[in-house]
């Protein structure tokens, strides 16, 4: 089992906390490439999770397409609104170059959900 450190811009750490944000998505940096089902993620040194999948997809539109768009931002921006986003936090070439992670995780010290 591994721990990732994953630090999110405030408004999503609100999403995270209040347990509606349940997907995290990411470019596959090498570094994340290795994530996998029961690793630990601790997002801002504050909130413990567990990865409970880990998908890769080619694309943030790809992943769009697959992945229900409420659990990646609860806020529930239209398609093109959530494809912009990401295209906001990542330049294209980021995305091409190295793929994209879709992580489902669970809050740890919550009890299941």
């Amino acid at each position: 089992m591994r721990v990732y450190r994953l630090y999110l811009r405030d408004e999503y750490l609100e999403m995270v906390k209040s347990g509606k944000k349940r997907i995290e998505v990411r470019v596959a940096y090498p570094q994340l490439k290795g994530m996998k089902k029961g690793d630990k993620i601790i997002f801002n040194d504050l909130i413990p999770a567990e990865v409970l999948e880990v998908k890769h997809y080619e694309t943030f539109r790809q992943v769009l397409r697959e992945e229900p768009i409420d659990k990646i931002f609860p806020d529930e921006p239209s398609f093109e609104r959530a494809l912009k986003r990401f295209h906001n936090m990542y330049p294209k070439w980021k995305e091409y170059r190295y793929g994209v992670l879709a992580i489902k995780f669970r809050i740890l010290g919550r009890g299941k959900k």
